[in-house]
This record gives structure tokens, sequence and C-alpha cells, in this order.
């Protein structure tokens, strides 16, 4: 009797042994569990579902495949970016009788596809150019062959996009006239769309956008070196657009946003239609942009796509082609700014485009791999100093320090000099920015 009672004291404590054991295991576990799960990051399609409102596991396995060229690249779609800043550049907006309609049935989805709207998402700001006016009152005139109109309605499918910033200086925006500009000004800010360069008079058709990024100030000039008359340009008292050939004014504004802005991005409408490469104008333009201390010049008007050159290593996109248009099928690339500030304090900038095609109703990115390449290819062919690799991103092949203008500067020469003489342009201190005569920065159209 003895006995067993020892046997059962023993095989009590045994079993008391091994509960505290086994609640030690499983704790273990739970810790070490709990560890990895903390320190781990997030996989890419995880955080792609948190950060954007387009479910990235329902895209097609093409649209996937191009967005994740490589890991690291992969920040640039799902909003991982550390101290980087990102802006999309789209080109024409238009918005043709079959968008609308495509539109009216079906949505966004019909007219802008899932992938530049990933690309829109994950962006800081999008711009692109708005080739009409906004009204629903369009009586053609007799002296303009081809004019366009965008009733009042689809300005939410701009929205719906993902447009943040339009600039309107181009040779459609007064095609019905100055009523109808003031009208597309009122209905964007209605809806919450900024704009540049145009206005009811020169100060409002000359004011910038700045954009604000963790402290980061970039500012956004638009103007239009193709203007159909002379009565289009803004005065005083006149509503109308920026004046793009005004090379002097453009580039003092430049030289004294630099005073008070990190970065100067110019959206220009230039050049000849249908021309796949810059002309002299174009290049004397954008050149003296850059001399003046621009970061980015962005062009369109072309309709087609135009050659990418460096100038004293700063990019200048001649044409970026159409974006949701309605007219002729043609390629079209979607342009993305990638300004790094991990490496230094001053920031780098890393261009990448993303080909794609504007065809009746849609605007598309390609996906098929051996169509990219080929795009890429006719692309390349045209560039003048830099090339695009396969993923996209542009590489700058040689310095163009000692490149030369292909015409006559003319009137301004923006050599350092030039820019760095006080008596010359008239700088003061209290200045602000030429021809607005502010004295205080945020004064300036801005948003945080």
């Amino acid at each position: 009797m003895i006995c067993n009672i020892k046997n059962i004291k023993s095989l009590k404590l045994f079993f008391i042994m091994m509960f505290f054991l086994l609640v030690n295991i499983l704790l273990m576990s739970s810790c070490t569990w709990l560890t990895s799960n903390v320190n781990s990051e997030p996989t890419s399609s995880e955080t792609t579902s948190e950060e954007t409102s387009i479910n990235f596991d329902e895209l097609p396995d093409e649209v996937k495949e191009s967005i994740m060229y490589s890991p690291s690249e992969q920040f640039e779609h799902i909003g991982i970016r550390d101290k980087q800043d990102v802006f999309c550049f789209a080109g024409d907006i238009i918005m043709a009788e079959k968008p609308r309609a495509a539109y009216d049935k079906d949505g966004i989805d019909a007219i802008v596809d899932k992938g530049i709207r990933l690309l829109f998402e994950n962006s800081d700001l999008n711009i692109a150019n708005l080739e009409c006016a906004i009204t629903d009152k369009a009586v053609s005139p007799d002296d303009k062959e081809w004019t366009f109109a965008l009733p009042t309605k689809y300005v939410k499918a701009i929205k719906d996009a993902g447009i943040h910033l339009l600039t309107l200086a181009n040779n459609h925006i007064l095609d019905f006239g100055t009523d109808a500009l003031i009208n597309t000004i009122k209905v964007l800010d209605e809806n919450g769309i900024f704009h540049i360069g145009a206005g009811e008079n020169l100060t409002e058709a000359s004011k910038i956008y700045i954009k604000e990024v963790e402290g980061k100030r970039y500012a956004f000039i638009g103007v239009s070196a193709v203007i159909p008359k002379d009565s289009w340009k803004a005065t005083d008292n006149r509503a109308g657009v920026a004046n793009g050939y005004d090379t002097l004014e453009i580039c003092t504004r430049i030289f004294k946003l630099k005073k008070y802005v990190d970065k100067v991005i110019v959206y220009i409408h230039w050049g000849k239609e249908l021309e796949i490469r810059s002309g002299e104008l174009q290049q004397l333009i954008g050149r003296r942009m850059v001399d003046a201390g621009a970061d980015l010049v962005v062009g369109t008007h072309a309709h087609v796509v135009q050659e990418i050159e460096y100038y004293n290593n700063v990019p200048i996109v001649y044409s970026l082609g159409n974006f949701v248009y309605g007219g002729t099928m043609r390629d079209m690339i979607i342009l993305k700014a990638i300004f790094d500030y991990s490496k230094n304090e001053k920031g780098d900038l890393k261009i990448r485009i993303y080909p794609g095609v504007a065809n009746y109703q849609k605007a598309s990115r390609y996906y098929d791999e051996e169509v990219l390449k080929t795009k890429i290819d006719e692309i390349n062919r045209r560039n003048y100093n830099c090339k695009v690799d396969y993923s996209g991103v542009v590489h700058i092949e040689n310095k163009t320090d000692d490149i030369e203008y292909t015409i006559k500067p003319g009137i301004f020469e923006t050599t350092e000099s030039t820019l760095n003489s006080e008596n010359d342009i008239e700088l003061n201190e209290n200045d602000a920015i030429v021809p607005f005569e502010l004295t205080d920065i945020s004064k300036i159209q801005a948003v945080d």
C-alpha cells in the first residue's frame, strides 16, 4: 500500500513536470513567431493592397511583370519611398466623343488602363495638358479649323484618372474665347484640380503651382510656344496664355524661383505636330530654361513621342504624345520623375518612361515584352545623348556641358555671367517672382 502511494506521488510529479515543460515550449514558440512577424517586412502584394485602391493581385500577369521590373524598383509602385519624391507626367487631353461615350458606359476603366492609374496612385503629383476649353456653350469660331471643347460633366473623368494638376498653356484653350477660358478655370477650381499656364490676366496666367513633399518645395511652370494669335497672349488687362516665346521673362522667373524652392519643373507646349524630332526653336528654348535653373523640362503638342535630351545633365523630354485624346491611334509615354534624396540633400533625378498607346478611346500602356522593346528601340534611335533601357529607365550616355545652341540665342543669352548680374535683370532681395510684384512666396498658388 505504501509502495502504491509512492508510485502515485511519483506519477503526479512526473505529470506536473511534463505540464510545465509543455507550457514552456509553447511560450518559446509563440515568442519566436511574434518576433519573426514583427521584424519581417510586408510582402509587396500586402503593401500594395493597403497603399492603393487597385488590387495588385487582380491585375493581369503581364501588367504585374511590367510593373515589377526588379526588386530594387518595387518601391516606386507600392508606395514605399524612403526620401524619394515621385511625379508623373501625361500628355494631351481632349477626350473627344468616343472616350466620352466609353466613359459614360463603363467609367474610368474604359479610357485609362489600370497600369497607368497604378502609377498615378503611387505618385506625389500627376500632371497633364488640357488641350481644350471646358464649356457647355461651345460655338465654333469661323477662323479656326480645329477647335476642342469638353462638356463640364467630364471633368470628373480627369479626377477619376488621378490627375492633380493641368497646364492650360496651349493652342486650344481659347478656341471658344475668353469666356470659355474663365469657365474652364472656374470648373477646375470647383473640382479641386489645380492649373497653370493661362488666366484672366498676365498675373493669373503666370502663376506657379508649388507642391511641398517632405519639406522639399517643387515649382511647376506652364507656358506655350504655340500661340495662334498675338491676342491669345495674356496681358495685364487681357485673359490668355503664358507666353513661351518670351524667354527673358521665363528664364528670369526660373532663376528667381530657385531662391525659394528646391526644384523648378517646366511643362511647355511647343514644336511642330507629328514631327518625331524636336525643332531648333524647341532646343533653344529648352536649353535656355535649363541654363536659368530648370531641373526638368517636359513638352507636348506634337501628338507623337519625340526624343529625350540631357543638356548640362538636365533632362529635356521634348514630347510625351497624347493621353486621353480620341483621335488617330498614336504612341505615347507616361513620364515618371524621381527625385532621390537618400544620398545627398541636393537630390538626384532619375527619369523613367512607360511606353503606351493613345487610341480612339483609351490610353493604355504596352505590356507585351517584345512590343515594349520595339517601342523603346524606336525612342532610342531619336535620343541624342541618352539611352532608355528595357525597363524604361533613362541613362545619360555623355555629358553635354559644352553643347552649343543650334541657332543664334537672340535677345537673351542665359549665360552664367548674365544670370548672376543683378544689374542686367534687376534682382533684389525683396523681389519674389517676376512679374507678380509679390513679396511673399506664400501668396503664390500652393498646396501642402
